[in-house]
């Protein structure tokens, strides 16, 4: 059977397993749980979790042992339940509100029920694609098959990388943590000791299939805070450092970090929401990697104010092909390290500015933008842009571009065409981002330059990890689709570049499905 059958039979079952599980924990009565042989003690505490949040619930469902395991899990099988978030059973108008809130200030998959949280067996597949001339094969196709499961609060991982059998285990044991492999680590970090050649869409809390690591040891305790767990521990990654350091992760898994003191070698992580009241409301992501020879990694800030009416973008970033592989050419990551920092304001996305600079090599190219509104409707917006650019190291060069856009928003939903004229030529920009469902969003992003432009293009790197990611490119056209959710994601990119007799096409497919037990 050949890749394609066994996608189409993949979809088919998680087409179907979208619209399993309608009943919740709390409208099971209590006749039904004593007819399952739960005893009067474990009813009695059903009905009190039930009552709680739904973190509450499931943090006592993974915590039981023995039979009274059992019996919950066979009746959340044969009942068919289902505990989506609060959101979800919300009446209309406070709902969308509220889920507005959240499209503002984190990820789409935070705003869909956690498939994660019980027990179950899995299987991910995935397979890439890199069409480039002049690439060996066996570097332009990568494929891997995973099973695993989550069982009594254990989780474990199966799985073949192209000719490579592999494994993951993450292990807790009363207030110890054990994970060893090469999928599983206690820090959320996406940077630290990742398998060049592979990546996962599904890096999500509590996902079976979080980033792919090189291999990697990680021994610690958690200590109870809070209702939740602070982790402290040590750890052995030869692909990070050659010598063995130290770990820490907060309760809320916001901040952690790294440190090989053999090497001096460190990565952070932050990933935190500050909600300042008549201060506004405030996100910061960031990673890092600090080494004497070569530090990487980005900071990213977004601010709303005023009742989600001005915002702030910031970025900054020190980017390096070291970090990303093959991914290096599909992703249009620069070929030398490159420092850029970027800046915008707005007044509802409609008045406001930019201002960017970049350190490649000896290239530095630097800009500041302008934009207001010509047309303003309940269909659309019509957007003036103006932007100066600046280029030394190569061609000592300065130009006007001058924009016209339709742009639609409404809170995560964006689309947004339009064409800059330059001095030498000019470029078409698009992008449209969709909330299909909850966890579920198709993005696509194009730019397409004509004439002999000698400044790159500010092209944004839309990414499900973060918010919001800019980029310089010199390419003629640039064409990517993504559509992603909590278990299946299709990212394909096509462009071509200055120079080269070829496109180039980077496809990659990732499945996973679960199987509750």
């Amino acid at each position: 059977m050949d890749w394609q059958k066994i996608a189409l039979i993949l979809w088919f079952i998680f087409v179907q397993s979208l619209f399993a599980g309608e009943k919740l924990p709390k409208d099971v009565s209590v006749e039904t749980l004593l007819k399952r042989g739960f005893s009067p003690k474990l009813v009695a505490i059903w009905k009190q979790k039930t009552q709680g949040t739904r973190e509450d619930f499931f943090l006592w469902k993974r915590n039981l042992r023995g039979k009274e395991a059992s019996l919950v899990a066979k009746l959340w099988k044969e009942e068919a339940l289902s505990y989506p978030p609060a959101k979800q059973r919300l009446g209309k108008a406070e709902g969308n509100r509220n889920q507005s809130m959240a499209n503002r200030t984190s990820d789409p998959g935070s705003l869909s029920p956690d498939p994660f949280l019980g027990e179950y067996w899995f299987v991910g597949l995935s397979h890439q694609n890199l069409d480039v001339q002049y690439l060996p094969r066996e570097e332009k196709n990568h494929s891997a098959i995973s099973l695993g499961g989550f069982q009594k609060g254990q989780r474990f991982v199966f799985e073949k990388r192209d000719d490579e059998f592999l494994y993951g285990l993450d292990l807790v044991k009363n207030s110890y943590r054990l994970t060893s492999g090469n999928r599983y680590k206690p820090i959320p970090h996406f940077y630290f000791a990742k398998d060049p050649n592979f990546y996962s869409q599904m890096d999500r809390p509590n996902s079976p299939l979080p980033q792919p690591l090189q291999s990697s040891h990680f021994f610690g305790s958690q200590f109870p805070m809070e209702g939740k767990h602070l982790e402290f521990g040590i750890y052995s990654a030869p692909g990070f450092s050659a010598y063995p350091g130290i770990y820490y992760v907060s309760p809320n898994k916001s901040y952690s970090g790294v440190w090989s003191p053999g090497e001096n070698k460190s990565s952070f992580f932050i990933n935190d929401f500050f909600d300042l009241q008549n201060g506004g409301k405030h996100r910061v992501q960031s990673e890092s990697i600090f080494h004497p020879k070569e530090s990487v990694g980005f900071f990213y800030s977004k601010s709303e104010m005023n009742d989600s009416s001005i915002f702030f973008d910031s970025t900054l970033y020190r980017d390096s092909p070291l970090l990303y592989g093959n991914l290096s050419i599909g992703e249009n990551r620069p070929e030398i390290p490159q420092t850029l920092g970027y800046m915008r304001g707005s007044y509802k996305h409609l008045l406001g500015g930019e201002t960017l600079s970049s350190m490649d090599g000896h290239r530095y190219e630097r800009g500041v933008s302008g934009f207001f509104p010509l047309f303003v409707s309940d269909l659309g917006n019509i957007i003036y842009r103006y932007r100066e650019y600046n280029e030394s190291g190569n061609y000592n060069f300065n130009e006007i571009g001058r924009a016209i856009f339709y742009e639609w928003r409404k809170d995560r939903t964006v689309c947004s065409v339009g064409f800059e004229s330059r001095d030498l030529g000019g470029q078409w920009e698009g992008k449209i981002a969709i909330p299909i469902y909850l966890g579920q969003l198709l993005e696509l992003s194009a730019i397409l330059r004509e004439g002999n432009l000698k400044t790159r293009a500010w092209f944004e790197n839309w990414t499900y990890a973060s918010d919001f990611n800019i980029n310089l490119t010199d390419r003629e056209e640039i064409i990517k689709i993504k559509y992603v959710s909590h278990f299946l994601s299709l990212n394909v990119s096509y462009s071509e570049k200055e120079n080269m007799p070829a496109p180039i096409v980077f496809i990659n497919f990732q499945f996973l499905h679960l199987f509750e037990i």
